[in-house]
């Protein structure tokens, strides 16, 4: 059956056009923990090669680069990847003086109030940081101190403030070391720490999650995926790095082990025992799960979190935990044969390569313009076929765009082939909303 030009490109400028709009979903990108060394139990190694031990680790999969800018002269140092804005210390016996600590209650009534009193950098809104927010400036690259001393030079290897207050001892609040990085809470009226002021919307909170219905969770904000369940038993970290990698759910077999930044945006730290949204997450054992982060001053442990108050510290890599993989984000697999939950019918569409999309039935679907167009692992192919596996699958709207796609893939195919004016106007099109996708995701 023949159908006009025009309606093809209708159909194939909406699956596209959909491509830029859904990707506009991840409003709260979590900043990568800056490893960059991969490790075995006990060493820095060469990082290894899919399906050698230890693959999968934190420093194979980049996701949202740690970067700064400086403003007003170093005064202020903006964060690219969250947009939030940080006060930056000095050593000059001001009101930032990297030596003035607090107790609690004086870093907001005394600080925090001084610096939207002074409107500092021309703002009065400051406040404290979130405990995530914090947590997630430290770099786990390096230690004493665990930041990035090129834009944060006069920054103390010892505890920093938040304002988070925990949820099981309200008369403590949560603080992060900045010699390691550990997250613990702390008696609010007794001890003295350190403070850096942030300013900017808070993202730092996160949980809007929906359940996929197929032992999958969507985390909407960060556009990550996590398994809804805790795989079953303990594992050593060696261990759960290799669960992670041949898990096989909800159609996809690109999980991973989280990295440490990405399993602490689980943790609501307004609850405790455990102290995860259990509605989404149910039967979540109170104990402490791995994540794919080394300790740099440590690397017989790698980082943990603790679900059951929220803290993050480091365990030895022969310990045994719990695990809950995740897949997508900014850090997804492009691997062409990864498997997409979307339809429950049956085709089959020759071609050189290779996608699955499964539903009751299986659907193997090959293959698209944009391949055609491009090649197989182009640049716009992986750009949208990493859309496709890490948004577009995400969600039913996405899904039901997936199958309109590869249900008139081959007539669009074909049709390419056979008139060269038709393939130009595809191609300009596509062109064209790949550059607006590639835009679109700088700015996020």
């Amino acid at each position: 059956m023949r159908f006009k030009k025009e309606g093809i490109i209708l159909v194939t400028l909406f699956a596209v056009l959909s491509l830029s709009t859904l990707v506009l979903a991840v409003d709260c990108p979590i900043p990568d923990t800056g490893q960059t060394k991969c490790y075995d139990n006990t060493q820095e190694i060469t990082c290894p090669n899919l399906g050698e031990p230890f693959y999968g680790q934190d420093a194979q999969h980049i996701c949202n680069p740690q970067s700064y800018t400086s403003l007003a002269d170093g005064d202020m140092v903006q964060d690219n990847v969250t947009g939030l804005v940080w006060e930056n210390k000095t050593d000059d016996g001001s009101i930032h003086d990297k030596d003035n600590i607090y107790i609690w209650n004086d870093a907001q009534s005394v600080f925090i109030t001084t610096l939207n009193n002074d409107n500092f950098g021309g703002y009065s809104d400051w406040r404290l940081p979130t405990v995530k927010e914090l947590s997630f400036l430290v770099d786990k690259d390096r230690y004493d101190p665990s930041i990035n001393t090129t834009y944060f030079p006069d920054t103390e290897s010892l505890w920093y403030w938040s304002s988070t207050t925990s949820a099981s001892y309200p008369y403590c609040a949560w603080g992060v070391d900045f010699n390691h990085g550990d997250v613990d809470y702390h008696y609010r009226s007794s001890n003295y720490y350190y403070v850096r002021a942030v300013r900017g919307g808070q993202c730092g909170e996160f949980g809007n999650f929906i359940d996929n219905g197929d032992g999958t969770v969507t985390d909407t904000d960060t556009g990550l995926v996590w398994q809804k369940g805790t795989a079953p038993g303990n594992y050593t970290w060696q261990q759960a790095l290799s669960y992670c990698k041949s898990l096989s759910l909800g159609g996809h077999n690109d999980w991973r082990l989280p990295n440490v930044n990405e399993l602490q945006s689980l943790v609501d730290y307004t609850r405790y025992d455990p102290s995860i949204d259990t509605t989404y997450f149910p039967n979540t054992v109170s104990d402490f799960f791995w994540s794919s982060t080394t300790s740099a001053h440590y690397p017989n442990g790698a980082w943990l979190v603790y679900f059951y108050y929220g803290n993050v510290n480091v365990p030895d890599k022969s310990s045994y935990g719990y695990v809950r993989a995740v897949r997508g984000g900014q850090c997804g697999s492009f691997d062409s044969s990864t498997t997409t939950t979307v339809a429950s019918t049956t085709t089959t569409i020759s071609g050189s390569t290779t996608s699955t999309i499964s539903g009751s039935t299986t659907t193997t679907v090959q293959p698209c313009p944009t391949e055609s167009l491009y090649g197989e692992h182009s640049e716009q192919t992986e750009l949208l076929r990493y859309l496709r596996d890490n948004v577009l699958s995400t969600t039913p709207d996405g899904q039901e765009i997936i199958r309109l796609y590869y249900e008139w893939s081959p007539v669009i195919v074909e049709m390419m082939n056979e008139d060269d004016e038709f393939k130009a106007q595809v191609k300009e099109m596509i062109d064209g909303v790949v550059s607006f996708v590639y835009i679109v995701s700088e700015q996020n």
